[in-house]
């Protein structure tokens, strides 16, 4: 639908949008939640008296969290956070011997002990009822890249979550370099970014991650968030305006589920040899198509506009009936601010609503009915 409508149209929709935005990103206390225990566990693995700190770990935060896409669970499951320990000086170690070099650390905490769970390539701390958080054992492998124990296969499997983060906010026109780390260390949480600071693709990659979950709904199916990710990536373009961000992306990758022919692969843009579609089969690929022409529907419904009850709807089969109303109230509430303030005006020869140079909006005293 790109074209069709002057970009001017789409202020309103971009507005809104970003109410949604504001709506899914993580409370304050929920952020602050996690970055204590992040801290905690950290400081217990890189602590000066813990048997890895010959081994000079370096904890960081990847996945959502390092990206700025983290959304709020759907029905209020947990939320995740993944964070790496990477040891260093660890070449000549089997795989299996790093996993349990950090799960026995892990085990010597009393708390942690408790709450431990083992997985194939991660160590889980599950806080049950709030969030869960995965330790990922690592060694260097070059560069930013590393590698990664796989309990299953019993060996290394390839991994580079710092050189995604640096091409995923390449994508986002914005470069990062990410130091490499030699001592012991535990990096910073990334900040807790208000959403309208965030880049158009972050913001639109957090759209498609809650229509995700709406479309889905608590189907172990779902497309994984590291695939929508990588796909709404490739398919960016630079739009500044959040709604056609969302347009292109969404044109992008119905085109390429419409070009290739049987199950694509989506490949790791830091590891050409590793497939973020692994989970595609004859059965879930034709789930993620009607996923995202699901996607498509409700956003050309929303940028044909229409009043205020056809907005709600649209938008609430997009993102759920409560947070679209919330989305709609909150944008009215804040023109009706500017217009109260005689700030909100109108541009004569397109006709939209600014803040800059136009005629001003009279307040709305409400008399009659």
């Amino acid at each position: 639908m790109t074209g069709a409508i002057p970009e001017e149209q789409f202020s309103y929709l971009d507005s809104v949008l970003e109410e949604v935005c504001i709506g899914v990103q993580l409370t304050q206390a929920q952020y602050d939640d996690a970055t204590q225990k992040y801290q905690s566990i950290g400081g217990w693995l890189a602590h000066p008296n813990s048997p890895l700190v010959r081994y000079s770990p370096d904890v960081y935060a990847q996945g959502s969290m390092r990206l700025g896409t983290t959304i709020r669970p759907w029905r209020g499951e947990e939320f995740d956070l993944d964070i790496v320990c990477q040891l260093h000086y660890c070449d000549d170690q089997p795989a299996l011997s790093v996993y349990n070099l950090v799960a026995a650390r892990l085990k010597e905490h009393g708390t942690y002990r408790a709450i431990l769970q083992t997985k194939n390539r991660c160590l889980r701390i599950d806080y049950a009822g709030n969030f869960h958080l995965d330790i990922i054992p690592a060694c260097p492998n070059g560069g930013t890249a590393i590698k990664v124990p796989d309990r299953e296969l019993a060996a290394w499997v390839s991994s580079n979550p710092l050189g995604y983060a640096d091409w995923f906010f390449g994508r986002c026109r914005y470069e990062r370099g990410l130091g490499k780390a030699v001592e012991a260390r535990i990096r910073p949480m990334p900040s807790n970014v208000p959403s309208e600071h965030k880049y158009p693709l972050q913001r639109a990659v957090q759209l498609l991650k809650r229509h995700r979950d709406s479309f889905f709904d608590g189907n172990l199916d779902a497309a994984r968030s590291i695939l929508l990710t990588t796909l709404a990536a490739r398919a960016y373009t630079g739009e500044d305006s959040l709604t056609l961000a969302l347009d292109a992306i969404v044109s992008g990758i119905c085109s390429f589920t419409t070009k290739t022919v049987g199950i694509p692969r989506v490949p790791n843009p830091t590891n050409p040899d590793e497939n973020f579609a692994c989970g595609w089969n004859a059965q879930t690929y034709p789930q993620f198509v009607k996923y995202i022409h699901s996607v498509r529907r409700y956003l050309d419904e929303l940028m044909r506009g229409g009043g205020i009850d056809q907005m709600t709807k649209s938008l609430g089969g997009f993102v759920g009936r409560p947070l679209a109303e919330r989305a709609v109230s909150a944008h009215a509430h804040a023109i009706e601010k500017l217009r109260g303030s005689r700030t909100l005006r109108v541009e004569p020869r397109t006709g939209f609503l600014t803040t800059g140079a136009g005629l001003a909006i009279p307040r709305n005293n409400y008399y009659g009915a």
